[in-house]
């Protein structure tokens, strides 16, 4: 404020003396003159050194406890020894790779066109495969947690994520009117929990079958994507999407039993085939909410 008012005096003085262009020129430099003898004397300046001494803002930040990370460090050791233990039970080579953490930001979703129905304005995108670079696969099942205690436990042990949808006790949806597709699809995401694998964002129509209709009622139950698959996997197979029969970044596999049992026996061999393929291929098995 001071060197303002400086300047802004010298030049009130030149303009009521009527001095001529030469001497406002003269009182303008010697303003600024006066100006660099200020900042040279350090007024209102930050200099150097108080840039490089100056405290971090914020409070001090403490070290961690040696205690706590000593027993973190032995709580994560327990948990690999059991997951290891549980990988020979179960007949696999090694323990599941590592899956990558999670990305930022989730991907920006658009219905694969093979997938779509038609269009339509806040539609859930449909999709079959998460575009991600990752080495990262998305196991999924349908209407497990209530037929299969075993394939839950196994994943449990082996600590890898996987994505539950229920299936509905009722013909194709796109039979129905669009106020039972309604009915149903609402009433099915209520009762989904996050905890158990499942995501209410996220919905699956029963058996893939699906219309423009019921993709608008999915939306008015707040679904934001409706994951598909592109690989099936059985107990003794996959079966591949594409040609080159080989698992990729993003794929979204679906887990089934053998066709014609059933049920339980056969789910969790097929689960096992998913993790020994893609262990072979270099990929993790990542959980679709994080991506999704």
């Amino acid at each position: 404020m001071q060197i303002v008012r400086f300047i802004r005096f010298g030049r009130v003085r030149d303009e009521g003396t009527g001095a001529g262009p030469g001497a406002a020129a003269r009182a303008r430099g010697l303003a600024a003159l006066s100006v660099l003898g200020l900042l040279a004397a350090g007024c209102g300046v930050v200099r150097g050194e108080d840039l490089l001494d100056n405290e971090p803002a914020g409070p001090p930040v403490a070290a961690p406890d040696a205690g706590a990370l000593l027993s973190q460090a032995r709580m994560l050791e327990r948990q690999h020894a059991r997951q290891v233990a549980a990988a020979k039970r179960y007949g696999l080579a090694g323990v599941p790779l590592n899956r990558p953490r999670p990305p930022a930001f989730k991907p920006f979703l658009t219905t694969e066109p093979r997938l779509s129905r038609g269009r339509g304005v806040g539609l859930p995108a449909v999709i079959s495969r998460v575009p991600t670079r990752a080495k990262v696969v998305f196991l999924t099942v349908d209407d497990t947690q209530a037929k299969d205690p075993e394939f839950v436990r196994m994943m449990r042990e082996l600590d890898v994520p996987y994505s539950a949808f229920p299936l509905l006790r009722r013909p194709a949806l796109p039979r129905l009117t669009p106020a039972a597709q309604r009915a149903a699809i609402c009433g099915r995401q209520d009762m989904r929990k996050p905890a158990a694998g499942q995501d209410p964002r996220l919905f699956r129509p029963p058996f893939g079958a699906y219309s423009l209709v019921t993709l608008r009622m999915a939306a008015v139950c707040g679904v934001k994507a409706v994951p598909l698959w592109s690989e099936v996997a059985f107990p003794d197979r996959i079966a591949y999407r594409d040609r080159d029969h080989r698992l990729h970044p993003g794929d979204i596999i679906l887990t089934r039993p053998e066709a014609g049992r059933d049920r339980h026996p056969s789910l969790p061999e097929a689960a096992l085939r998913v993790l020994r393929t893609a262990r072979e291929h270099g990929f993790a098995v990542g959980w679709l909410g994080d991506y999704v």
